[in-house]
């Protein structure tokens, strides 16, 4: 066997891509690309092909949108026995991840299904740049400052879902919300009712045609449907 990249490519902005992510997909033989079987594109994909030569050998991997842990974790061991089969030829392999692969990232399911399926696989995560790091640095916002603390967390589920999410924001100093997803207007209202709507940046697609960055002091006019492929930073420090 050869060597397995799980490769982060960014928020959505090609030239994020680090360095040694580059030169890992150059290496692979076979480039392995997730993407929702009711899409047509796998996002992760269109990030990457640009910088890629023309005849770059992907495979998209299609994962179900479903929260039914069987079928996910069929289809999870379906996609590492394909993956180990493909790199039994001594060439490595890669898989795309956007964001970061270790962060809430459907890469880490397949992690578990490669140690399964292939336990003597040579496995190298290469980091990618989340998507707060790339809205923060967009708009020179302090994400934490001497001894703040610093909070990253999915948006709530659940009864009580936005009251939890409130002593969350109450409890630290910057929070980081992701999976926001259909819940935005929620959150967005909660964030306003707090005061903090001058003091919060919003986030989607960076890089990407249809990419947007905003500033809550220029206020926000976003539909629940904007919430996919979205990050929400909350500051609550004087300096932001």
């Amino acid at each position: 066997m050869s060597k397995f990249y799980g490769i982060g490519v960014g928020p959505g902005e090609p030239e994020l891509i680090t360095l040694k992510a580059l030169n890992a997909l150059k290496e692979a033989s076979i480039i392995f690309t997730p993407k929702a079987n009711i899409k047509a594109d796998s996002l992760a994909r269109t990030i990457v092909e640009g910088l890629l030569p023309e005849d770059a050998n992907f495979f998209e991997l299609e994962f179900p949108m479903t929260k039914d842990e069987t079928e996910l974790k069929k289809r999870y061991l379906a996609s590492a026995h394909l993956i180990a089969d493909n790199i039994k030829n001594g060439r490595p392999v890669a898989y795309l991840t956007i964001g970061d692969p270790l962060l809430y990232s459907t890469y880490i399911y397949l992690l578990r299904a490669l140690a399964e399926v292939a336990p003597n696989l040579t496995i190298e995560t290469i980091p990618g740049i989340a998507a707060y790091s790339a809205i923060a640095s967009r708009l020179g916002f302090s994400l934490a400052e001497k001894n703040e603390r610093l909070c990253i967390c999915p948006v709530p589920t659940g009864d009580g879902a936005m009251a939890e999410l409130r002593n969350i924001i109450e409890l630290h100093d910057t929070i980081v919300i992701m999976k926001v997803a259909k819940k935005l207007t929620e959150v967005l209202d909660l964030i306003e009712e707090l005061g903090l709507t001058s003091t919060t940046a919003f986030g989607s697609r960076i890089g990407l045609p249809d990419e947007k960055v905003i500033d809550g002091a220029d206020g926000f006019n976003l539909s629940a449907k904007e919430g996919y492929l979205s990050t929400i930073i909350v500051r609550k420090g004087q300096n932001t």
